[in-house]
């Protein structure tokens, strides 16, 4: 390559620019309703399942949906075009989410715990609010 070589024009050097990935795409709508509502119902199926005091194999069953919940947004959110990294508070807060079901998962595995509504509401709340801080987190821009 020689140095008299004439480089890339400003318009084709623009045109490159424009065309770059814009890694702050926001969430869309359907996306954000879609997220409350797994919250929604990951909150009150662990709720639900705690105070009916479900046969373990069905509390396994709660346990493992509410976990895949979590999957399913994670993965969602690595694979979704235009967006950007995530930084180390989200990741904490995604790897926040699944963790903190083992909280409500004692007592849906085991049985283990108090038998309250206060403590149920509270042990379902724990990893929801993880949740809404991931996707709130990945959703704003």
């Amino acid at each position: 390559m020689t140095h008299d070589a004439p480089g890339p024009s400003p318009a084709d050097q623009l045109a490159t620019i424009a065309a770059a990935p814009d890694l702050t795409r926001p969430a869309s709508a359907a996306e954000r309703v879609a997220g409350l509502g797994t919250l929604v119902v990951l909150y009150a199926c662990l709720v639900a399942a705690m105070e009916f005091d479900l046969p373990r194999a069905a509390g396994v069953g709660v346990f493992v949906l509410g976990l895949a919940a979590f999957i399913a947004w994670n993965t969602h959110h690595i694979g979704a075009a235009r967006r950007r990294p995530y930084t180390r508070v989200e990741s904490a807060a995604r790897f926040g989410g699944p963790v903190l079901m083992a909280i409500p998962g004692i007592n849906l595995v085991f049985g283990d715990g108090p038998d309250t509504l206060a403590a149920h509401l509270v042990a379902a709340a724990v990893p929801t609010v993880a949740g809404a801080v991931h996707l709130v987190l990945r959703w704003r821009r």
